[in-house]
């Protein structure tokens, strides 16, 4: 009969090849750092683009890339398309954020001119197709509206936001166009990355 082993035996024989590898592991300690100090500078009371100088400074020259990396990958993950107009107070730290880390200040200000219209331009577009769908719209939410008065004698004023037919038609013309304009948006995070590699 064979031989009965341990659950601790046969973890050991499964796990006996397995070395850690100290590179890796230093690898992503040193992104953790660098997210690490993306997200204090990121949910600070106040920006302090001195913070980010001061743990940079605290690295090697050898790991600073690794960190410097996921440091300007968490704070490209906050450059989003907006959803109203209180975006520019977190692009403008994003901004901060990047000058500490690229340290060039006339590459920054044409991102931030770019980024604030293109933003700019992406709300607007965004409302001025949702008036223009409420004015296409309109002949069918006045059909429906007498078709209720029909139904039941009373005269009942259908708004746009109420009608699931418009909404449904709304939200995928505008996932249309977020996609559209998301495609452009991660064009200017590349060349934000690019400016960080050259």
């Amino acid at each position: 009969m064979g031989e009965i082993k341990s659950s601790w035996e046969i973890a050991m024989e499964r796990t006996a090849g397995i070395r850690s590898d100290k590179s890796s592991i230093r690898q992503n300690e040193l992104k953790k750092d660098g997210q690490k100090i993306a997200s204090e500078f990121m949910d600070a009371a106040s920006a302090n683009p001195e913070l980010i100088t001061a743990k940079l400074k605290a690295h090697t020259r050898e790991e600073r890339p690794v960190v410097e990396k996921a440091l300007l990958d968490i704070l490209l993950s906050h450059i989003v398309l907006p959803r109203g107009t209180d975006y520019q107070e977190k692009l403008q730290r994003v901004l901060e954020g990047l000058q500490a880390l690229l340290n060039n200040k006339k590459i920054i200000h044409e991102i931030g001119t770019q980024l604030s219209q293109f933003m700019a331009q992406f709300l607007q577009n965004r409302d001025q197709f949702t008036e223009e769908l409420k004015k296409h719209y309109a002949p069918q939410l006045r059909q429906k509206q007498e078709q209720l008065k029909k139904q039941y004698g009373d005269a009942i004023e259908l708004k746009h936001e109420q009608d699931p037919e418009f909404n449904s038609l709304l939200r995928q013309n505008l996932q249309r166009m977020e996609k559209q304009y998301q495609d452009a948006l991660n064009q200017i995070k590349d060349q934000i990355r690019n400016y960080y590699g050259s």
